[in-house]
């Protein structure tokens, strides 16, 4: 992702940034934690600053890179991912069971793509029943588990499979978007995929 992409849809999805050679900030209020990614000559770091550690606010999450493309892309990502937090885990009511999950998933215009319950699929998060518990994983393009729950109890499970799933479809929302409108000239890997939704 470059500054041209990163401003366009951030323009377009109400994030506000501010950019220049040496840095790219999200733009919040005087006292609130904000994320930075800030150019010394060489490297590009990314941090979060926490207005919540006094008397000086501190960096956290610093993360280096060599790549200008590379910082970009995560800095997105981590804004993106505070912008649809509340979204994410916005309480839902009446789903006990797998399918009231899965007619959820239809209510909020989740394709089955996103997710299953039975048959392993690319880019997906499955969830796998197992003596009465779910284990959740997120499947990556190999087909292979990236990353894989303890076995919950079946509420528990089912809230996960949820908030995984409904942030893998909304990333793929946007990825879907911006490469039909030729923002976007490549696909969120499974490490970026893994980094918004985990």
């Amino acid at each position: 992702m470059d500054r041209y992409q990163l401003h366009h849809i951030c323009k377009e999805l109400g994030m506000e940034i501010s950019l220049n050679e040496k840095f790219i900030r999200e733009e919040k209020g005087y006292y609130e934690n904000y994320c930075i990614i800030e150019y010394d000559g060489m490297n590009w770091y990314y941090s979060e600053m926490n207005f919540e550690k006094r008397p000086l606010p501190e960096k956290e999450g610093i993360k280096m890179f060599i790549d200008e493309r590379e910082a970009i892309k995560y800095f997105f990502i981590k804004i993106l991912r505070k912008l649809y937090f509340k979204k994410i885990h916005t309480p839902y009511k009446n789903i006990h069971t797998i399918e009231d999950i899965k007619e959820y998933f239809r209510s909020l215009g989740i394709k089955n793509d996103c997710y299953s319950f039975s048959v392993i699929k690319s880019q997906e998060v499955y969830g796998e029943i197992v003596d009465d518990k779910i284990m959740v994983s997120y499947i990556d393009e190999k087909k292979q588990k990236r990353f894989t729950t303890l076995p919950l109890e079946i509420e528990r499970g089912i809230f996960v499979m949820y908030r995984l799933t409904y942030s893998l479809h909304l990333l793929k929302v946007i990825e879907r978007e911006y490469i039909q409108s030729r923002v976007l000239t490549e696909k969120f890997t499974d490490d970026d995929i893994v980094l918004f939704i985990k």
